[in-house]
């Protein structure tokens, strides 16, 4: 494909969210869920649309939107933010996430599945949709102190998958041999442990670029290039 038919497949591709927003504008049906159809409709597994080719940029696509999200969602967690429900959500955040991850793990081994299998599914289950819920907050146009507790508790609970999800991954690959147990826990702490110092080490600075510490305007050309880092 030409690079020109690329840009005319991005160009469709962002007319059609503009026209589901406008249609999610005019009805009750909330914007995602138009977005989701759309998607479904016009993807390999539905109507095909797409020219294969395409396709194969479809993860790119998907993880730069996942990092802007996160981007999105850590600038919520302003120091009045933190102050005023910082505690509710780290509290309901752990708590959701523990007992996602107990009850799909618990299950799932009561129903006889290998235990192996059983924490890494019940690491999985603790992922949630964060982009679904910025959506949905900032179609009603809420700003109060539930939606700002609301989009804390779901930036925060992916981080807390995230750290539940290494931590079982290392014990279930303890759980299928004779391996060392606390070698496998402090191989996903140090993985963890190192993924908050590369965030750490990116979002000072982006903090400071971005206008988050210092008032001021954001500057998009240095914030862009970190979130692409």
């Amino acid at each position: 494909m030409h690079t020109s038919e690329y840009l005319g497949i991005i160009g469709a591709l962002l007319l059609l969210g503009l026209g589901a927003d406008a249609v999610g504008r005019r009805t009750r049906l909330p914007r995602v869920t138009l977005l989701l159809m759309l998607g479904l409709a016009i993807g390999p597994d539905g109507l095909a649309f797409l020219p294969e080719p395409s396709q194969l940029w479809f993860s790119l696509a998907a993880d730069l939107a996942l990092v802007m999200v996160g981007f999105l969602l850590g600038a919520k967690f302003t120091t009045r933010m933190l102050r005023a429900h910082g505690r509710q959500v780290l509290w309901i955040s752990a708590g959701v996430t523990l007992a996602s991850a107990l009850a799909v793990a618990g299950g799932l081994a009561l129903f006889g599945v290998p235990l192996d299998l059983a924490l890494l599914l019940g690491g999985i289950a603790t992922a949630t949709d964060p982009a679904a819920t910025i959506d949905v907050v900032e179609e009603a146009g809420t700003s109060g102190p539930f939606s700002r507790t609301l989009l804390g508790i779901v930036a925060v609970d992916d981080a807390w998958g995230l750290i539940l999800f290494s931590l079982l991954l290392a014990a279930a690959a303890a759980s299928t041999g004779p391996g060392d147990l606390a070698g496998s826990l402090t191989a996903g702490l140090r993985d963890v442990g190192g993924a908050v110092a590369l965030g750490a080490a990116l979002g000072v600075p982006a903090a400071y670029l971005t206008g988050r510490v210092d008032p001021g305007e954001p500057s998009l050309l240095e914030a862009l290039g970190l979130l692409l880092l």
